[in-house]
């Protein structure tokens, strides 16, 4: 199960009359190991950055040829590299920033919905919109868990969605709770 102040975090969302069955969190490192990709393009990417930003900024502000370029010139140019920093700082800082937030994920079944309780945000899937409940085991000891599909990818596609890197001995029972929950609702 999951700690106590997790376990209270899941009990605020609760609808009045609704009953938790399941509850548990995925595995931090495995979303931190997904954005290993961006992180390395991040790398030549803020490099190359920061090479053609200090060759502006040494031209505009140190040299005789520069000197003599109005103030707001400099500024536009000092300002036009910001989303380029950002971004490089974004990919070299997903890792971490996917390992932080996801100890404060929790997922929960209740009997009346699926849910996904993260930092910011909480999503949740009624009984009504589960269409199906596939699980994928992974060698490294994690599973995922697919039970609705959400939007598409652009072209037309639509994606599965569901709870992703649970623990395997804790995907069965989320399962279990999972098509329990869809019987539930087909029998209603």
């Amino acid at each position: 199960m999951i700690d106590p102040v997790l376990q209270a975090r899941v009990e605020r969302k609760l609808d009045l009359n609704e009953r938790l069955v399941w509850a548990g969190k995925p595995v931090p490192w495995a979303f931190s190991k997904k954005t290993l990709g961006a992180m390395l393009f991040g790398i030549p990417w803020s490099f190359i950055t920061a090479i053609v930003m200090s060759g502006f900024i040494y031209g505009l502000f140190f040299t005789e040829d520069g000197r003599g370029e109005p103030l707001a010139l400099k500024i536009g140019i000092c300002i036009f590299f910001v989303p380029f920093v950002t971004i490089g700082v974004g990919m070299l800082g997903a890792p971490l920033w996917a390992r932080l937030r996801t100890p404060h994920w929790v997922y929960a079944v209740t009997d009346k919905r699926a849910l996904l309780i993260g930092l910011f945000h909480t999503r949740d899937w009624r009984a009504s919109e589960l269409r199906f409940v596939d699980r994928a085991d992974h060698r490294n000891g994690r599973s995922d868990l697919f039970f609705a599909h959400d939007g598409g990818n652009g072209n037309g596609t639509r994606c599965p969605t569901g709870f992703h890197n649970l623990p395997t001995a804790e995907a069965s029972a989320a399962e279990s709770a999972l098509r329990t929950l869809m019987k539930g609702r087909n029998n209603a």
